[in-house]
């Protein structure tokens, strides 16, 4: 995860690299090419070049707001995601702590209850991570096979499902007919719960236009090849001008900054992808989970 901006410089240094290496040694090719053969390579006009680089601008710069739309939603899901979770527990906690909201029920027995719910909902929150990472069944180990044999969930579903399931089940029949308000509480964190998910597997399964980032692609790739010719026809002193040199660093400069943000936008427009610019998921839910820890503790 990157914190620090000095963080964020260095990857933006690793991802930039590739490109400015690759456009340098292309620059220097060019310019080779161009000192051997002289006017026999043809340059385009750089107001032509100055139009097309900024068509090409606006394409990067809706591609690169699209990609952070879907990361910035990703990142707001797994915060609703955690609140919902803090809450939910949390109303486990006080509600199995009344006896009035239960027929007969002895005081221990309501605590066990309210920790095994609490484990489900650990468990829950493991999968949905798993499930964001395509590990859709993952090993359990014994204490948990336990427990998913005792809420009877059939792991041959999709097991985030079970187990919303199975803790709207247990709900449904631990709370005696008086609790409505507390057992309709409960219940619309878990509507939450699958509200949440949909939203994440819709950003998972949908991606981002892959004709518009193909094309974007195309016409970055282009103008780069191209911009040799569009920097040719700019006069910077005169062959004898020690200036000449200076469309090394410029070319480099415009075609690895270019490359770069087209590279960004890919990594950002999968939010759920793990790399270091995606939404560090595994933290966040490492989290929520202690935070259920701390409030199961209490019922010990």
């Amino acid at each position: 995860m990157i914190k620090t901006e000095k963080q964020g410089l260095l990857q933006l240094l690793k991802i930039s690299s590739p490109f400015i290496v690759i456009t340098t040694i292309y620059t220097i090719l060019v310019l080779g090419l161009e000192e051997y053969f002289g006017d026999h390579i043809y340059k385009i006009s750089g107001q032509i070049g100055s139009v097309f680089g900024l068509a090409v601008a606006f394409f990067l710069g809706f591609r690169m707001n699209s990609a952070y739309d879907r990361w910035w939603e990703a990142r707001k899901i797994f915060g609703e995601l955690t609140n919902n979770t803090r809450s939910f527990v949390t109303k486990l906690y006080a509600y199995y702590g009344n006896k009035e909201n239960f027929n007969e029920a002895r005081e221990s027995d309501l605590k066990a209850g309210a920790q095994r719910l609490i484990e489900l909902s650990i468990l829950y929150i493991r999968q949905f991570k798993n499930e964001m990472h395509s590990n859709f069944k993952p090993k359990f180990n014994d204490e948990e096979v336990q427990l998913l044999k005792d809420f009877k969930v059939n792991s041959s579903n999709k097991i985030s499902n079970e187990f919303l399931l199975a803790l709207t089940k247990t709900i449904e029949t631990d709370f005696a007919s008086k609790a409505n308000f507390e057992k309709n509480d409960l219940m619309q964190h878990i509507n939450r719960f699958y509200d949440i998910q949909g939203k994440a597997e819709r950003i998972k399964n949908t991606p981002f236009l892959m004709i518009y980032s193909s094309f974007t692609k195309i016409i970055v790739s282009f103008y780069v090849i191209l911009l040799p010719l569009f920097i040719g026809d700019i006069d910077l002193g005169g062959e004898e001008s020690r200036f000449e040199l200076l469309v090394i660093p410029i070319m480099v400069i415009i075609s690895s900054s270019f490359l770069t943000i087209n590279k960004l936008a890919n990594l950002f427009g999968e939010p759920f992808s793990e790399n270091k610019t995606s939404v560090t998921i595994d933290e966040i839910c490492k989290t929520i989970e202690q935070n259920c820890i701390e409030v199961k503790n209490k019922l010990l």
